[in-house]
């Protein structure tokens, strides 16, 4: 017969008496949390009160509107755009928000507001500088050194500049109150570096001697001189060495007395060679 033998199960003994909490500790505690969260109300406190004190002391009133860099727009046009007024407080002006008011007028390029303490804003812009003119979608175009079509053209700005024609490839969109005319880079890249060059030095296919720069197709280039309209056909490859031929070939028939019976001028017709059309007597 299998013996069975109960087993009483083992506890662990519960101690009689609860151990006593420190209150020493427990004061301590206390008081060094009360200590801190007066300490935090105090800085919150201070901080609150400088805040209000600098949002409403005469102190950081705008008494100083300094206007940089502008040209073109008068410190009276540049101090309407920005909303910013004498009397405001420093700290109540959002810096950003009056930078892009400032960049929406066309002519601006970019601008940067700063504070200068205690009672001044300063305003630095940089004008866009108009190199050429742009027709594109039946209307002419100021265009910048960066070949950004950036506003529509009025006679009464009195600006005068070969113009480009043959770039554009997207109709005209405002956006945000800019005009915004999507153009091919390429074209008019290679009609900046033309312009770029024509303004280097004394010579005879120079800035002010051509009325356009035209691109019929995505290999040629056509500059017209201002002086008699005739046009010079280049080709883009080697723009270049094909822009100073040119010159070289105007020059000399400006000297020959050829000029006024040419007709036209294919200055890439061959290698290292032009041909130039004359009027038929």
């Amino acid at each position: 017969m299998r013996s069975s033998i109960s087993r009483k199960r083992q506890f662990p003994k519960q101690s009689r008496k609860a151990k006593a909490p420190n209150w020493n500790v427990v004061s301590r505690v206390l008081l060094c949390s009360v200590l801190l969260l007066v300490f935090m109300g105090g800085i919150v406190g201070t901080v609150y009160g400088i805040k209000k004190w600098m949002s409403s002391s005469s102190y950081f009133f705008v008494s100083s509107i300094v206007i940089k860099g502008n040209k073109r727009l008068t410190d009276k046009e540049v101090l309407a755009l920005s909303g910013v007024r004498k009397g405001d407080n420093i700290f109540a002006i959002n810096l950003e928000r009056v930078s892009r008011k400032l960049s929406r007028n066309p002519w601006i390029r970019f601008a940067d507001v700063q504070r200068s303490f205690p009672d001044a804003i300063v305003i630095h812009i940089e004008e866009r500088q108009p190199v050429a003119l742009a027709r594109i979608g039946g209307r002419l175009f100021l265009v910048d050194r960066d070949g950004t079509c950036f506003k529509y053209f009025e006679e009464s700005e009195g600006f005068s500049a070969p113009v480009i024609t043959g770039v554009g490839v997207a109709k005209t969109a405002n956006v945000t109150g800019k005009i915004s005319p999507k153009v091919n880079r390429s074209k008019m890249e290679d009609a900046l570096r033309i312009i770029k060059m024509s303004k280097t030095g004394v010579r005879a296919l120079g800035y002010n001697n051509i009325s356009q720069i035209d691109f019929p197709n995505d290999q040629t280039v056509v500059i017209y001189t201002a002086d008699r309209a005739v046009p010079f056909y280049i080709n883009r490859d080697g723009l270049k060495k094909q822009f100073y031929r040119a010159e070289k070939i105007l020059f000399q028939l400006y000297n020959s007395g050829q000029y006024p019976k040419v007709v036209s001028v294919n200055v890439g017709y061959g290698k290292d060679m032009a041909l130039a059309r004359l009027k038929k007597k």
